[in-house]
């Protein structure tokens, strides 16, 4: 009796196909399908003749897909295959990204039991037997991941007040790990399972060896009020081509942070929504919620817990008046009395939270200023006007359209 076992354990064998060729599409026949995978709905997708054993040189594809911004769930209740080294036998081939060409997909063999999830709103499944098998079986079940991002929880920076523990899923740091590091010393916002926005400006000086993404934190004192902070290594950093590090209040102040390792999404970590239903809203007049772990006056202490104020976003011509590079459609410029960000805050987020879905977008990312909470206005990234280079360096992932 074969054992079945829980993935990665036993029996179960997964491989990259960075080692095992794919089989070319003529080859799946008439053993090719698309499923459209529709809210409320779930898909059976299993080896021919399941309940008995499917027969040798069987080629057959699964080709998934649902809504832009949404992703999809596999769960594998049953799978039995024979075992082989690497998997370069009869296996079970997934692409999470939904290549057809299963570049990128992991290959599984053996027995055990699968639960996994697409990067984008397609996936690949394929089922690859040579001639020569002792035939094998397998059953999975395909839901679709309702768009997520912008979740939060409801109920200085200056004059702010404490966030709930986890209250924006989104909300992240950057960390300086080297010994003459700072801990955390910018602020970022998680958009994908692997990317966050900051500053650019938060980068410079520094050697990317030594940085990580501090994601699910709440009191960096603790350490166990939240179950779901995680520091992942990052794995490369891109600077907006126009950002300029000779000028203090330079534009293009904008960067992406990829990690090494996925950003594991949960109840206390998660995405924000981009602004693209916003396009050409000025969002004068409106309030925004920048949020950090910032100091709490300028050339005080910084707080150990992230903290949240409502700033104002005021017109342009306040911030046109005071620094000679403010742009109007590339920054926003916020003034709310006695309330502010203020150091280590940058590159961290300013949220609109719509009244309608409650979900939280990104609409901003702090950059600059004079003081903390003096008369002056602060100055912060226009996220709507970097939507395009944001989708342009992140070509691989969608984003939700709430």
């Amino acid at each position: 009796m074969k054992l079945k076992l829980p993935f990665g354990a036993g029996l179960w064998v997964v491989c990259s196909l960075l080692c095992v060729a794919s089989v070319a599409d003529a080859q799946y026949g008439g053993c090719d399908y698309t499923i459209d995978i529709a809210s409320g709905q779930s898909y059976s997708i299993y080896s021919p003749y399941y309940g008995g054993l499917y027969p040798a040189s069987t080629q057959c594809r699964w080709t998934l897909t649902t809504t832009q911004g949404s992703r999809i769930s596999l769960s594998c209740s049953d799978i039995s295959l024979p075992l082989s080294s690497s998997c370069t036998a009869d296996r079970l081939v997934i692409s999470k990204t939904g290549q057809g060409n299963l570049a990128d997909g992991q290959a599984y063999c053996g027995s055990g039991v699968l639960t996994t999830q697409s990067s984008v709103n397609r996936m690949v499944i394929a089922l690859q037997v040579p001639a020569t098998t002792q035939g094998g079986r397998f059953f999975c079940t395909a839901t679709k991941i309702e768009c997520q991002c912008g979740v939060r929880r409801t109920r200085k920076i200056v004059n702010g007040e404490e966030t709930l523990v986890n209250e924006f899923p989104m909300m992240a740091a950057l960390v300086d790990g080297s010994k003459s590091g700072e801990g955390i010393f910018c602020g970022a916002t998680i958009i994908t399972n692997y990317h966050a926005v900051t500053a650019a400006h938060c980068y410079m000086g520094r050697s990317i060896a030594n940085l990580a993404l501090l994601v699910g934190e709440h009191d960096i004192t603790i350490g166990s009020d939240s179950p779901y902070t995680a520091l992942l290594l990052l794995a490369s950093i891109k600077i907006h081509e126009g950002y300029s590090s000779t000028t203090a209040s330079s534009s293009n102040d904008i960067a992406i942070v990829r990690t090494r390792s996925e950003i594991v999404f949960n109840a206390g970590v998660g995405p924000a929504c981009l602004p693209i239903k916003f396009s050409g809203a000025s969002f004068v007049g409106i309030s925004l919620e920048a949020v950090g772990w910032g100091t709490i006056d300028y050339g005080a202490p910084k707080s150990n817990v992230p903290m949240k104020v409502a700033l104002s976003v005021v017109s342009p011509t306040q911030c046109a008046s005071l620094y000679s590079n403010f742009s109007a459609t590339q920054q926003l410029c916020t003034l709310t009395p006695n309330k502010d960000t203020c150091q280590s805050d940058s590159g961290g987020p300013m949220f609109y939270t719509d009244g309608y879905n409650m979900r939280a977008y990104l609409i901003g990312t702090i950059g600059y200023g004079i003081a903390c909470a003096t008369d002056r206005p602060s100055v912060s990234t226009n996220i709507l006007y970097y939507m395009q280079w944001i989708m342009n360096n992140t070509p691989e992932w969608n984003y939700c359209y709430q």
